[in-house]
């Protein structure tokens, strides 16, 4: 199991102490669900990609973008079923195929889930998992959930790469000429590994003191500590206001 998605790096986001990049990453999770046009949603959509490319490299941002992809391509094939009754955006042979209305429901939550992936895999792999969990810890999170929800937090990303790897898996044991792959096999197949994963994860848990009376280990602050808690928290209420 990838306990730790950390990627070395020496960005400023990187560099950045966790309790202000953890604030930052909440405020911009949070924001997206209050904003209601195109243009602000693609904003906040787009933010986390500039961030993952500065940080990360365009390899990384694309394979985070590719984890999500299977989910988009299900949103937008499911939106000629959206508000039929609105007016038309696209038409064949007289049919409706999509409604602005449709296509701005499925679109606001396209975006607003590739921002909520995009930001969280940005805090995932710029902070070592140590990290996140004194991070919410210093914010009076009990110790059990704070390290329960870092595992969560990377176990999901865990199962979209191995989901991947099973879906190229079946899609080479397709006879040639045929195209995509098996669905069904591959989700079963991603369920019973997320079962034996089960015993693993807890014995993964007991070695980081789960279960056992933890001792609080010093999280020093940085001198720019306040300085960059001011910026995570100003920074996306000012973007909200504009963009609101």
């Amino acid at each position: 199991m990838d306990i730790d998605s950390y990627i070395y790096g020496e960005s400023l986001y990187h560099r950045l102490d966790a309790r202000p990049k953890l604030v930052f990453t909440i405020l911009m999770v949070i924001f997206p669900f209050f904003v209601s046009t195109l243009p602000s949603i693609t904003v906040y959509a787009l933010i986390p990609i500039f961030i993952s490319i500065f940080s990360l490299g365009l390899r990384e941002t694309w394979r985070n973008i590719r984890r999500i992809l299977p989910v988009f391509i299900l949103m937008f094939l499911f939106m000629p079923f959206q508000s039929r009754s609105s007016e038309a955006l696209i038409v064949i042979n007289g049919f409706k195929l999509v409604t602005k209305q449709g296509f701005h429901e499925v679109y606001m939550i396209a975006m607003r889930f590739m921002s909520v992936a995009l930001m969280l895999e940005c805090l995932l792999e710029t902070a070592r998992n140590s990290e996140i969990v004194k991070a919410l810890r210093f914010f009076h999170m009990p110790y059990k959930a704070a390290l329960s929800l870092s595992m969560i937090l990377r176990f999901i990303p865990h199962l979209g790469s191995l989901f991947t790897e099973i879906r190229d898996s079946m899609s080479l044991r397709l006879s040639e000429g045929k195209r995509g792959y098996p669905v069904i096999p591959s989700v079963t197949a991603l369920t019973v590994a997320a079962i034996r994963m089960i015993p693993e994860s807890a014995s993964v848990l007991e070695e980081r003191g789960f279960g056992r009376k933890h001792t609080e280990q010093p999280f020093p602050k940085p001198e720019s500590y306040y300085i960059e808690m001011a910026l995570c928290a100003i920074i996306p209420v000012i973007l909200f206001i504009l963009l609101k």
